[in-house]
């Protein structure tokens, strides 16, 4: 069984999500965690910078595969001259995942080309990109509404693929409208024409939600064989995105026992680092991931659960999701508890430095903080209520303005004090006024902990906390990196204050990590 992952190539389609470099190699380095076997970065044709993320990839130390995306060549265009196939090259990616017109109506009207021009296409280009010692998989696009306007030339476009040497044939729902008993028709269809004309490679899907079915249908295609199934995070994707890998997964490995060497345990992780990275909330109601997903409100529900009964229908930990009871004050002390004994503290729920750490965090949850999977915000608050709490530095009060003078020019002063000495600094960059927080910021500490110079700000995301119109509050959420990386976030009604919160905070949990 081989599990493919979109989200940077497909999932980046989605109209609210654009992931930068740095966000599409966070996403790689956790997908390769996680254990997927291939990734797909994206389509190295559109430009030097998508060619950029493949450099970069190259360079980390993989499990997973990197796959280049692509179309079959152009009408009238000899595949060694197309510059699309030459950018697939150029990526250096050993696999490639093309995708061909198989809906008779798109080859006319879509590549003006006639049906046998696009079996040429497709048997040539994949021919010539495996020439070149690269793996490719084919993509039929829109297979499902081109079987059933015209079964006999979708299926041609198949054997076309096939004979090129492609390793794989995908079946593309690209319009996602297909119900599950016309999906299982064209999968059966397709695995006795396979057979029947002695077809050598695997088969898979691609699977869009348009209808709501990308993951029952992904699901039923393996009982016809099916050992291919492409997905992204969180369903991202055009329009209303792609089959859930994060429900396909935990499908797949806990409900159907397909031995897959997936660590379903980080799988929540990278479903919130995705959102982070996308600017978009997390779907609390997602199955598996969602925050309520082992949330348990009703008293009946509730009370069988505290009594050995069950109203789940797996262990949230096999995901690395939790289980919750709301208003629970037992539930939330001992996620408190929990927390701490995974830093090595042992303590109890009559402590009452759980009581106070508890009411902290809820206190953040309520004003959007979302710190779940964000583990220099989790140390910071350890080392608030059980830890030294050592104060290092402090801002006591921060000015900053900017102005446009062909060009934009920002300056920030701050008061604070280090090691007990106050000291008033002043920032000046050309750029914007969280650059010159940063730099005062740095330059503020920096005597004292020079240490601080070294750390470096490598993203930076800004989305509403709480909607109340002009009075919203936002959330700001900054990566730092020396010899590792680590986040925090900052939340207020003033964008410049979260971003000190978060900045100072970021700081603060570097010199905490020193010591």
């Amino acid at each position: 069984m081989i599990i493919y992952d979109t989200t940077l190539r497909d999932g980046a389609q989605s109209a609210d999500v654009r992931f930068s470099v740095n966000d599409k190699l966070e996403i790689l380095k956790g997908l390769d965690a996680l254990g997927v076997h291939f990734v797909e970065l994206g389509w190295p044709a559109a430009g030097e910078h998508e060619l950029e993320i493949y450099k970069q990839a190259m360079k980390l130390n993989l499990r997973t595969k990197i796959v280049a995306f692509g179309s079959t060549a152009r009408k009238g265009i000899k595949p060694e001259h197309d510059d699309n196939l030459k950018a697939i090259i150029a990526s250096k990616a050993r696999y490639a995942q093309l995708f061909g017109k198989t809906w008779a109506v798109h080859v006319e009207k879509q590549l003006k080309a006639t049906r046998e021009e696009n079996l040429c296409l497709i048997r040539e280009s994949i021919r010539y990109l495996k020439s070149q010692g690269i793996k490719v998989f084919f993509a039929a696009e829109h297979f499902f509404d081109g079987y059933l306007d015209n079964q006999s030339y979708a299926l041609s476009c198949l054997r076309a693929a096939a004979e090129g040497g492609a390793s794989a044939i995908i079946l593309c729902d690209t319009n996602g409208g297909t119900l599950p008993d016309c999906f299982q028709k064209v999968c059966e269809g397709v695995g006795e024409f396979c057979t029947s004309n002695h077809l050598v490679a695997e088969l898979g899907v691609h699977v869009h939600n348009d209808s709501g079915c990308a993951v029952a249908n992904s699901l039923l295609s393996l009982n016809y064989g099916f050992t291919h199934i492409q997905g992204t995070i969180n369903g991202f994707g055009e329009r209303s995105g792609n089959a859930d890998l994060c429900q396909l997964l935990p499908a797949l490995v806990i409900k159907k026992k397909i031995p897959l060497k997936i660590e379903l345990a980080k799988l929540k992780d990278i479903s919130e680092l995705v959102y982070t990275l996308a600017n978009i909330r997390p779907n609390k109601g997602q199955p598996y991931v969602g925050r309520n997903a082992f949330r348990h409100k009703g008293g009946v529900h509730v009370d069988g659960l505290l009594k050995g009964a069950s109203y789940e229908h797996i262990d949230p930990l096999q995901v690395g999701n939790r289980r919750e009871f709301i208003l629970s004050e037992l539930s939330g002390k001992a996620s408190v508890i929990d927390m701490l004994q995974k830093k090595g503290i042992v303590t109890n729920k009559n402590d009452p430095r759980v009581d106070t750490m508890l009411k902290e965090i809820k206190s953040m949850e309520k004003r959007g903080y979302g710190i779940e999977s964000l583990e220099a915000e989790k140390q910071l608050l350890i080392e608030r209520h059980f830890g030294k709490n050592e104060p290092f530095f402090m801002v006591k009060s921060w000015r900053v303005s900017s102005e446009d003078r062909q060009g934009e020019f920002s300056e920030c002063v701050i008061t604070g004090a280090v090691g007990g000495e106050e000291r008033q600094v002043v920032s000046m960059v050309k750029g914007g006024p969280v650059d010159a927080l940063y730099r005062a910021m740095q330059k503020l500490i920096a005597k004292k902990y020079p240490s601080i110079n070294n750390v470096s700000l490598i993203n930076y995301k800004v989305m509403i906390a709480e909607d109340m119109g002009a009075a919203s509050t936002v959330r700001v959420f900054i990566k730092f990196q020396n010899s590792e990386t680590w986040a925090t976030v900052g939340v207020s009604t003033n964008i410049l204050k979260a971003s000190v919160e978060a900045i100072e905070k970021g700081f603060r949990f570097h010199l905490c990590s020193l010591q």
